[in-house]
């Protein structure tokens, strides 16, 4: 029942993260963005924290290990996002993380992946990586991308483990938006500037709502890695992609090819043979 819970959190987190990051790539100071991002986080966390209290020994740990791993991807995600197109960028970045984590969940938490589960994220893998072939896109940028994957993949773990060695749900969950969130925004303050108020107040709109958002994403994913499998998590989360792909045509109004969409059709073939093992069992 736990598993298939974690699943569906997962499944939320798909939904929502291509969304957050859209909003993100749109807007016109994509650093005063992301610093009103943190702003959101800490804020929505800092009611509940003053029931919760302190932060037990147990999750100090990782909660330290999390808000300097995403802390870094924000600033790696945010320069690969000024250098490449969204269409280009996102599929790169959300297609390296799902091998990575599959890897270390093994290594770290002894979640061997069955057969199925590694056809289904080497599927999934192969499909967000041909979304990416033929698109324009240069050395630095495709490292900055590669390395928001990375990134990606390092959190999942990072965040995974302060889930589970939390007491209950909460208390990583409102430690981590609110220590994230007042990093990103001093990382913000650090690097702009007396300018940074006025940059931020000029991005207030996307801003919100691309923290907000997140909140969605990020939180759903924290829930999910409580109780799923890493790589199921991971993998399942980089599904994401098939909104991105809406986004990209309706919103951003980018060419969606019949290459496109065959990529996608192999993406939900990926995330089916990752459920089947854990909603039938007997399969």
């Amino acid at each position: 029942m736990s598993e298939g819970l974690g699943i569906g959190f997962a499944v939320v987190a798909a939904l929502t993260t291509a969304s957050s990051h859209a909003l993100l790539k749109s807007g016109e100071d994509q650093e005063a963005v992301r610093a009103l991002c943190g702003v959101t986080w800490a804020a929505a966390a800092a009611i509940p924290l003053a029931f919760i209290g302190a932060p037990a020994p147990a999750i100090l740990p990782w909660l330290a290990g999390a808000v300097t791993l995403h802390s870094l991807y924000s600033l790696v995600l945010t320069r690969s996002y000024t250098l490449n197109d969204f269409s280009v960028a996102f599929p790169i970045a959300r297609g390296t993380a799902p091998l990575v984590a599959t890897v270390a969940g093994a290594l770290l938490f002894a979640e061997t992946p069955g057969v199925g589960e590694i056809l289904g994220v080497a599927a999934i893998c192969a499909g967000i990586f041909s979304l990416s072939a033929g698109g324009r896109i240069g050395t630095k940028g495709l490292i900055a991308a590669l390395g928001a994957g990375v990134l990606t993949a390092a959190y999942t773990v990072v965040d995974a483990g302060g889930m589970r060695a939390s007491d209950g749900v909460f208390p990583f969950l409102c430690w981590f938006f609110f220590a994230t969130g007042i990093a990103l925004t001093i990382q913000f303050r650090a690097s702009a500037g007396p300018s940074a108020f006025a940059r931020m107040r000029n991005n207030l709109r996307p801003g919100i709502a691309a923290g907000s958002l997140a909140i969605v994403s990020f939180g759903s994913t924290l829930v999910a890695l409580r109780y799923a499998p890493v790589a199921v998590v991971s993998a399942l989360r980089e599904t994401c992609i098939l909104v991105s792909l809406l986004i990209a045509w309706f919103w951003m109004k980018e060419r969606v090819t019949l290459h496109s969409l065959t990529a996608a059709v192999l993406i939900a073939a990926g995330a089916l043979l990752l459920l089947l093992p854990h909603l039938f069992p007997s399969i």
